[in-house]
């Protein structure tokens, strides 16, 4: 659309110009008005200038969403600790295969 107003404007202005004039007035209009020129200037430099100028886009970017993800507990399972049977109690050693602690019943 903004292109069509200046083209529609030109194509006005050449018609006009290519007209011929009528019962002898031929150069009278020029030689009446030295400055007949500065008009067609003016608009032809507004419509090359609205033409060329540069467009302005304006980029705007997406904001940046940071999402954390979710916190899953689970819980660890608990040892169940029974009372030991008679004659047993429960005692915490450390097995020499592995060296890790564990739990075990040994006898009383």
């Amino acid at each position: 659309m903004k292109k069509l107003i200046p083209l529609l404007l030109i194509t006005l202005s050449v018609s006009v110009m290519a007209q011929h004039h009528h019962h002898g007035n031929y150069g009278r209009n020029w030689q009446s008005n030295p400055n007949w020129w500065i008009a067609p200037v003016m608009i032809g430099g507004v419509i090359g200038y609205e033409l060329n100028r540069p467009q302005q886009v304006i980029i705007q970017q997406p904001p940046v969403v940071v999402q954390q993800p979710p916190i899953i507990y689970t819980p660890q399972p608990q040892p169940m600790i029974q009372q030991p049977p008679l004659g047993y109690h429960w005692q915490e050693m450390i097995d020499p295969v592995t060296s890790q602690r564990k739990i075990v019943l040994v006898p009383n």
